[in-house]
């Protein structure tokens, strides 16, 4: 899985603007851990008194506030914009990042067309599977306890880098359904050998030159290893304590252990996490007699639920609010018990 960071950049025209969710749209909490440091958590306040699935965003990769602004007038969100389609029926959650504020005006990279991430040690040092984990069921804890039974069940969405440690989160906090959203079943460093082993055979690279990045990534993983909390290092952008956290961490041995619904969705054409990654999923449950996981594949989406056969028209390239409306009425569906 390359590393990524999940944002819509939008041009903020004055009658769109207004239906654009912003900041003022959630309600704020900050908690003081002795662990985790400072930790954010916010809840839109849409239907805030009324009964409704508590439904917790995690992220992709990336040093990204949930809400962006940028000296031309964009804005942009870490977010898929269609989450935010029924939150006058379910109480929508984010939890900051290490490090990161909840909103903030960026920079923009002309030059490499994306905007510049928020860098510091808070974040680097704070960036690992188990932080964003422990951190974040402690923020769903404090949300449990302020709404009560107005949180009638527990969703954790989890998006490339925030699929990868939903399932872990779930174990921690007993969620009632994951759904996990261009991730990946085995490790991230196994990820990237399919990358340059797919990228010899669409002829993109050689053979040899695939081997040969393969054989530099070895080299990466056993100096992450010799240096596991070194927040100087960096490898494809972020630091070795966080690749030493998350480059062998496989996902699968902890959707394995859960019985409650999982959802995996996929694209086909996903160039940011191989398909041939998640894939494994389905293996691993058909053969372990497991029947909780659903499995959706969309052959030629990418990682962004783009549409890239080249004969779509402009119009129907995006298939994301197709995928999401599916998406939610997977997670609408009553519960059932499990065997």
């Amino acid at each position: 899985m390359r590393l990524f960071a999940v944002f819509v950049c939008l041009l903020a025209q004055p009658l769109a603007a207004q239906a654009l969710p912003k900041p003022s749209d959630f309600e704020s909490r900050s908690i003081d851990d002795r662990s985790f440091g400072t930790i954010g958590w916010h809840i839109d306040n849409a239907a805030i008194d009324d009964p409704g699935i508590l439904v917790v965003w995690l992220p992709g990769s990336g040093a990204m506030p949930f809400f962006q602004t940028y000296s031309d007038g964009s804005v942009g969100f870490s977010f898929p914009l269609e989450l935010l389609a029924y939150r006058e029926k379910v109480h929508f959650m984010f939890v900051d990042k290490p490090g990161i504020p909840f909103s903030a005006e960026m920079e923009f990279d002309e030059k490499r067309q994306r905007p510049v991430e928020i860098d510091n040690a808070i974040y680097r040092d704070g960036l690992t599977k188990d932080n964003l984990v422990g951190r974040t069921a402690i923020a769903i804890q404090a949300a449990r306890r302020e709404l009560g039974n107005r949180a009638t069940r527990l969703v954790l969405v989890g998006g490339s880098e925030g699929a990868q440690y939903a399932f872990a989160l779930a174990r921690e906090v007993k969620a009632d359904r994951v759904v996990g959203w261009g991730g990946i079943a085995l490790p991230q460093y196994y990820d990237l050998i399919i990358d340059y082993r797919l990228q010899a055979e669409r002829g993109e690279i050689s053979r040899d030159e695939a081997q040969s990045h393969i054989e530099e990534l070895y080299e990466t993983i056993a100096s992450v290893e010799e240096n596991p909390f070194d927040t100087v290092k960096r490898f494809e952008g972020e630091a070795y304590r966080r690749w030493s956290s998350f480059g062998p961490y496989s996902a699968i041995q902890d959707m394995l252990s859960l019985d409650v619904p999982l959802l995996l969705v996929q694209g086909g054409a996903d160039r940011n996490a191989p398909v041939l990654n998640s894939d494994y999923a389905a293996v691993a449950f058909l053969s372990a007699g497991k029947t909780n996981l659903t499995y959706w594949v969309y052959p030629n989406l990418d990682h962004f639920f783009q549409d890239t056969r080249p004969d779509i028209p402009a119009a129907q390239i995006s298939r994301s609010k197709e995928v999401w409306d599916r998406i939610w009425s997977w997670i609408n569906k009553p519960l059932r018990p499990v065997n």
